[in-house]
């Protein structure tokens, strides 16, 4: 197969803050340990949308009033994605040939990737491009929730996102799991598709008038002493006054446009605010020399459990218009790049 001298990718912003753009740059060959993949497919992720910005990283949250400029040169973007192997270099770690059908990991927003065999992984059995490209930032964070959940021994949790991809993904892993989840929506019409879809059983509005009210006797009433929060902001505080002692509330998004903000009060009875990566999971992963077999079971999950709607699909070219419409619809599905 022959393969084009250049490749087009899509970098960070060189305006802090700003959008990035396509750049066309030479294609390289594989060296020791790399894979040339031709991608198919990339999700739109909001840490996408940080790092596109440039005021993003995996260990700290940053809300609009407190961003800081973590890099100072445009960088490819996309955290994950599908495609086929097109060329293999010498000495690889892990045995790939050309043709293999696999998942990658950061960099995907490309006509091809050149990456290293640690970082990818062969999609299991007949599961579409499209569907296998959605294939770490939510399930890795999911699984790792569970693993929290049954390393300390929660019985019940309570999750803010509840209508997004990674709650509907929550949902169906906690179930498998055997532990209560109490759903936080922001529209009523959620709270039935969440029930009717996917099973839930306990679904509340957070913008009802007896919300706080309704979320500390569910907390109490099952116990849940652990939270899962992706907004910030007043959020994390409202949580900690409805949940009971020794509780944890993990952060892992920044939805919010203010700085998050916690009253002592909220915090007695032993109460504790810990920030959550999946990046921190994947590398414990790696340091015990286990993440191949992490990503083996999680991968297995992806038809099932694990699996992301699709609501839309944009050619690569079209990459501002699907930045426009993500932004619109975050919570109705994955957008997905088709990248060549």
């Amino acid at each position: 197969m022959s393969l084009p001298t250049t490749n087009k990718v899509y970098f960070s912003s060189e305006v802090f803050g700003g959008r990035g753009k396509i750049r066309e740059i030479p294609l390289q060959k594989p060296g020791k340990n790399q894979v040339l993949v031709k991608m198919e497919y990339a999700p739109i992720n909001p840490t996408d949308t940080y790092a596109m910005k440039r005021y993003y990283n995996q260990t700290e949250l940053y809300t609009k009033d407190t961003i800081v400029q973590l890099s100072t040169e445009p960088a490819p973007v996309g955290s994950e994605g599908s495609g086929v192997i097109v060329a293999v270099g010498d000495e690889l770690n892990y045995s790939f040939k050309v043709n293999d059908r696999v998942h990658v990991a950061n960099g995907t927003w490309a006509q091809y990737r050149l990456i290293e065999t640690e970082n990818v992984f062969p999609i299991q059995g007949d599961l579409p491009m499209e569907e296998a490209a959605s294939h770490y930032i939510n399930p890795i964070t999911v699984r790792y929730m569970g693993e929290l959940c049954k390393r300390n021994g929660h019985k019940a949790v309570v999750h803010t996102v509840g209508s997004s991809a990674l709650g509907r993904m929550l949902i169906r892993y906690m179930k498998l799991l055997g532990i209560k989840l109490i759903n936080i929506v922001r529209r009523e019409e959620y709270i039935e598709t969440l029930k009717s879809e996917e099973g839930a059983e306990y679904v509340l509005n957070s913008t009802a008038p007896d919300y706080e009210q309704r979320l500390k006797e569910l907390a109490e009433k099952e116990n849940a002493t652990i939270a899962f929060d992706g907004i910030a902001g007043t959020v994390p505080n409202t949580l900690f006054k409805a949940m009971p002692k020794h509780s944890d509330v993990y952060v892992y998004g920044a939805l919010s446009s203010s700085e998050m903000t916690i009253s002592v009060t909220s915090l007695t009875g032993q109460k504790t605010l810990k920030l959550l990566g999946y990046t921190d999971y994947v590398a414990e992963s790696i340091e015990k020399n286990e993440h191949k077999k992490l990503f083996e079971e999680v991968h297995g999950l992806l038809p099932t459990v694990f699996s992301s709607k699709i609501q839309k699909v944009f050619d690569f070219k079209d990459v501002d218009s699907a930045l426009d419409f993500f932004e619109l619809n975050s919570s109705k599905g994955k957008v997905l790049l088709k990248l060549n």
